[in-house]
């Protein structure tokens, strides 16, 4: 199949809004794929590169959007972009990536240009992710959704996963969990406070949540492995988990559970300073002193060979303490009002953590799911913040001004200091209004940002704040997103730098 196809596979999935016909569409598309080319045509259409990610931005990619097009050519294949993401992943030479890619679009149309582009940012905005893919899927095989769900849990990649089942339709179809084949990670949703859970439940788990990586850890005896959330063997970068899971007395046994950077004299440190260790390859032994990491565990998969994912999380989190000694286990409490829960998030805020993870008595396991049985409850803060900039949008959001330019007032109350950008919390109101309100504001414009007269003010929540280089004010807000459009206030009322650092407690 040629790219140009398969581009018109996600403009009929674009155009529809409708759940059976974009599973109609995709079961079309499954039928069109010739064999090499279901694993990347499913993971494309899925809007999944198997190669990960390429360290190209948005700003950059759209610079290719106007090179000259080859003529006389007869089109790119799947298999042949696949092969493109191959090579281009091993080019470590900036120049030489740039031109690999220049070189690859010129003989791309305009059409596949912006699908590439929207695929490898990851904002290919077609109504078919996930859920849907694996509809069709299931529909395909003729497969109950709730066995593709349990399978989708150990692979990495739809396109992977309908080759699985490609293989073994003429035999049994495992679903089982296996060791040393890492599952995905259960997730989260997120709550502003305890209160509305305790009061649905009366009783909910907390545990301390931690800035750090999360870790599936698989032991068989003596042979142990770590993998990421993305399930990527990362077991050479960690000797000391492996260290400390060699203490847990159990034979076989799959935990889940977060590593975090430690100080010396115990104490958590910031995500940033564990990512050195996740992305380095070689020298570890050296690092094992500068950056020390120590993991804390918060639940069970598998204990000598019995699966727990079905079972309650009370029952899981019991055998846990049964089996891994406590100084890596994670801090957890069950609280029964809200004065015990506030006081255990206040508790974990001052030891250095970003806040507590509310967890239901009752909760299986879902691997992958992202299901109303977790809850991330972390700190928020707002701030007002003027608009400096504001980006042209793309996929869902093109035509309108969204991503936003955030600024507060320097120390003198004179100056703007950039501290982010956003365009999350966005209604479709405000996209209308912040379009028409800073096109006539601006100044001036580039390709793809509108500066403009710093006049308009948002009401930011946030949930945390780093030191970044890349602004004039020195930090980056995390997680931020607008709460609403603050029209009584002017650009001179808002939060200066003073109020960010004592708000934050970060100098």
């Amino acid at each position: 199949m040629f790219l140009n196809e398969l581009v018109k596979f996600s403009q009929l999935l674009a155009q529809t809004s409708r759940r059976n016909e974009k599973i109609s569409i995709l079961i079309n598309f499954l039928q069109r794929l010739e064999e090499q080319e279901r694993v990347p045509g499913i993971n494309f259409i899925s809007g999944v590169i198997r190669q990960g990610k390429l360290n190209l931005g948005y700003r950059t990619l759209i610079k290719f959007l106007d090179v000259p097009y080859e003529k006389n050519n007869k089109g790119i294949t799947l298999t042949q972009t696949d092969a493109f993401f191959d090579e281009l992943k091993n080019i470590q030479d900036t120049d030489k990536r740039l031109r690999f890619v220049y070189n690859f679009f010129k003989k791309l149309s305009p059409e596949e240009r912006n699908f590439l582009i929207a695929l490898i940012a990851g904002e290919l905005r077609q109504g078919a992710r996930e859920p849907i893919v694996l509809q069709a899927i299931s529909k395909f095989f003729n497969i109950p959704y709730e066995e593709i769900e349990k399978l989708w849990m150990q692979e990495k990649e739809p396109g992977i996963l309908f080759q699985r089942l490609l293989k073994q339709k003429a035999g049994k179809i495992e679903a089982e969990i296996q060791l040393f084949k890492p599952l995905r990670p259960m997730l989260a949703a997120i709550e502003e406070s305890p209160e509305i859970l305790l009061n649905k439940h009366g009783a909910i788990a907390l545990e301390y949540k931690l800035d750090g990586l999360r870790v599936q850890v698989h032991k068989k005896g003596d042979e142990i492995k770590i993998f990421s959330r993305h399930l990527r063997d990362i077991t050479h970068n960690f000797p000391e988990i492996v260290d400390a899971v060699r203490r847990i007395d159990a034979d076989t046994l799959i935990l889940d559970g977060e590593a975090i950077a430690v100080s010396r004299d115990g104490k958590p440190l910031p995500f940033q300073i564990l990512s050195r260790r996740i992305i380095r390859k070689e020298g570890i032994d050296s690092f094992l002193k500068k950056i020390p990491v120590k993991p804390y565990f918060f639940d069970l998969l598998l204990l000598e060979g019995e699966t727990l994912m079905d079972k309650e999380y009370r029952i899981r989190w019991g055998l846990l303490l049964d089996v891994v000694p406590g100084d890596i286990r994670i801090q957890r409490i069950v609280a029964k009002d809200t004065s015990e829960a506030e006081k255990f998030f206040e508790m974990a805020v001052q030891e250095g953590h970003e806040g507590v993870m509310a967890k239901l008595l009752d909760s299986p396991y879902k691997a992958g799911k992202r299901g109303r049985w977790w809850f991330k409850l972390k700190k928020f803060y707002t701030l007002d913040c003027v608009i400096l900039a504001a980006e042209w949008g793309h996929g869902r959001r093109r035509g309108f001004l969204s991503n936003l330019h955030l600024g507060i007032l320097d120390e003198t109350g004179k100056k703007f200091l950039m501290v982010g950008k956003t365009f999350k919390g966005l209604t479709d109101e405000m996209l209308h209004y912040l379009t028409k309100t800073l096109t006539d504001l601006k100044i001036y414009e580039d390709r793809y940002t509108v500066y403009v007269k710093p006049e308009v003010v948002v009401e930011v929540r946030f949930n945390e704040v780093q030191k970044s280089r890349k602004y004039n004010s020195g930090y980056a807000l995390r997680f931020a997103r607008v709460k609403k459009i603050r029209r009584d206030k002017s650009p001179f009322e808002i939060n200066n730098i003073i109020d960010l650092q004592q708000l934050t407690n970060i100098t």
